[in-house]
């Protein structure tokens, strides 16, 4: 009988170690993507903290806005046009364009499978690199006498400007891309004509 309850003691103090390293606090949410443990998703980051500690002395000058807003809009205008490319290449059928499933000639040679994963990666750390500038853009850090007052708090100086092209492309990289590639074809297409009527 002593065997039998040593096991059971066993048992038990192995569950309750298990049970013991999986505690969760009342009421805690947390929002993890599934990355499927592919070490070659590497655009997925680990969720990183949920709140920032900052120090209450530390004063954050508005003039440091206007370089955080272009790197923001210039981060939207990349994610629109490489949603666009990964849109596009998605669509193209492997065996069409390439007899061994790879694209490229000497020195750069990459499987269409990884270019897809790839374009996958770029899109979703550039993704998670503009929502992580716009909510720093709008933190109430930066704007503590706007928040006060309820005035507008993007309303600096050169800042507003820039945050209004972003919210235009915010709402639609994609769409906002393949316009600017449609003017692009279309100022190009005039061009050609004018140096052809000059000739």
């Amino acid at each position: 009988m002593g065997t039998w309850t040593t096991s059971i003691d066993r048992l038990t103090r192995r569950y309750l170690a298990k049970t013991a390293s999986v505690s969760k606090g009342a009421g805690e949410v947390r929002f993890i993507k599934d990355r499927g443990g592919d070490h070659q998703e590497w655009g997925w980051n680990p969720p990183g903290a949920g709140e920032r500690s900052i120090d209450p002395d530390y004063k954050f000058n508005a003039s440091n806005l206007k370089p955080l807003a272009k790197t923001l809009r210039s981060a939207l205008m990349a994610l629109g046009h490489l949603q666009t490319a990964r849109g596009t290449f998605t669509k193209i059928k492997s065996q069409r364009v390439s007899p061994d499933g790879n694209l490229g000639g000497k020195g750069y040679v990459m499987p269409i499978k990884d270019i897809r994963k790839q374009l996958s990666n770029c899109d979703e750390a550039l993704s998670s690199i503009t929502d992580t500038i716009y909510d720093e853009i709008h933190a109430i850090h930066w704007h503590p006498d706007v928040h006060d007052t309820g005035g507008d708090p993007r309303d600096r100086d050169g800042v507003k400007e820039i945050m209004d092209d972003v919210e235009e492309i915010r709402d639609d990289p994609e769409e906002w891309a393949e316009e600017e590639e449609s003017d692009m074809a279309k100022t190009s297409s005039l061009a050609l004509r004018w140096l052809r009527n000059r000739a």
